[in-house]
């Protein structure tokens, strides 16, 4: 019987020796929130802010491996957190953390937990801590904008914007403005006053009260802008505050939808002769195209265009020839013509002619006129052929009509 009681104390006694001498990794003696104690109250703070957290702690043990985080409830991934020094038992350290606080918040102001923890190979030490989140005063948040990433020069593309009040008081009078800075275009649209939380009344079907809204703006491309890559920015402002975003935009000039074709590039041409060249022009985009021709000065040849100013629409072709004039003397002569729109170089063609003495008009390398007819017309076939592959290939869609704003 005293045996059986000697080893139930025993086993007592060493059952409660670890409780006794068991001691926390850290005495945390002060947690800061923008330099207010954290534990003296809930501290204020702003939605999207980031807060600086300052922890004052002892070690009652060495410890390693040493890690201190913070992060808002529910949101642990968005944490923050870094690797600490060693710790030396009886020794003070203090850990500066910064924490975003969300800027989503769901009310204008709500109390948030966050949670402060110091983790060591000897222990971990984690408390939660309540502040209280309150929006901006004014605030409008850009939550989506959509816009096609290629679009065509001429063009009106269309913006799809939503903006939402993120802040504390009434958005009044919100205008929403769509550029391209580089090109020195805008276009603006009157957004209204945007309420700080939806507050719709179905009874009374009032719907003017609510905290987004959604829009269709759009801006028109000049016909002149040369194909590249720009910044379109969206931006959202009135007397009290102002928010923007940007997104890249591939822009498809005229030279781009415009094929100039020469089905033969060289000719011979007698001695004071005339020769008559094809030039083929093919539109392929999605807007009427206006063509000025202009021939190069060239010494011993006479280049003239049949029509200086060609109108292709849109997704067509047309055949303009160019006359060209031999001077006395034999040779090789090079020509160009050049081929622009809005001002704009779309194509440089190059011909070359062969002056000889004795020989009328015709393809080089060709011995009889059969064989030239011939050849004439295998090459206005392939070129037929090949307009029709290429606007087959180009041509895009035909969009509905666009009109220069729109309503959701």
């Amino acid at each position: 019987m005293k045996t059986n009681l000697l080893v139930f104390l025993v086993a007592v006694l060493l059952a409660v020796i670890p409780l006794v001498v068991a001691v926390d990794v850290v005495d945390v003696r002060l947690v800061e929130v923008n330099d207010v104690n954290a534990s003296s109250g809930v501290v204020a703070v702003e939605a999207g802010e980031v807060i600086s957290i300052d922890i004052y702690f002892t070690a009652n043990v060495d410890a390693s491996d040493v890690e201190v985080s913070a992060w808002v409830q529910g949101e642990r991934s968005k944490g923050t957190e870094k690797n600490f020094r060693d710790l030396i038992e009886g020794k003070e350290y203090h850990a500066r953390l910064s924490l975003e606080i969300p800027f989503d918040l769901d009310e204008i102001d709500e109390d948030i937990t966050f949670y402060a923890r110091i983790e060591t190979d000897a222990g971990n030490w984690e408390k939660a801590y309540t502040l209280s989140a309150q929006r901006e005063p004014d605030k409008a948040e850009i939550l989506f904008v959509e816009v096609d990433n290629t679009v065509d020069a001429g063009t009106n593309i269309p913006v799809d914007v939503v903006i939402k009040n993120m802040g504390r008081d009434e958005l009044e009078d919100l205008i929403v403005e769509v550029s391209i800075p580089q090109l020195m275009i805008s276009k603006r649209a009157y957004f209204g006053d945007l309420t700080p939380t939806d507050d719709w009344e179905e009874d009374n079907n009032d719907d003017d009260n609510e905290d987004a809204t959604e829009r269709r703006i759009y801006l028109k491309i000049p016909a002149t802008v040369l194909a590249g890559t720009y910044d379109l920015v969206v931006k959202a402002y009135n007397d009290d505050v102002s928010s923007s975003v940007k997104r890249a935009v591939t822009i498809v000039g005229a030279e781009e939808a415009t094929k100039v074709i020469v089905p033969v590039l060289a000719k011979e041409v007698a001695v004071e002769g005339l020769a008559t060249y094809t030039l083929i022009l093919v539109n392929s985009g999605r807007n009427i195209g206006v063509y000025e021709l202009i021939p190069e000065t060239v010494e011993g040849l006479i280049v003239s265009v049949t029509e200086p100013v060609v109108t292709v629409p849109a997704g067509s072709s047309k055949v303009v020839e160019i006359q060209v004039k031999a001077g006395s003397r034999e040779g090789t002569y090079s020509f160009a013509v050049n081929v622009n729109s809005e001002n704009k170089l779309v194509q440089r063609a190059v011909m070359t002619a062969n002056v000889v003495k004795g020989k009328v008009a015709g393809v080089i390398g060709v011995g009889t006129s059969n064989l030239t007819i011939l050849t004439v017309i295998l090459a206005i076939i392939f070129v037929v052929l090949l307009i029709v592959l290429i606007v087959l290939l180009t041509r895009r869609p035909e969009k509905a009509e666009e009109f220069e704003e729109s309503y959701y």
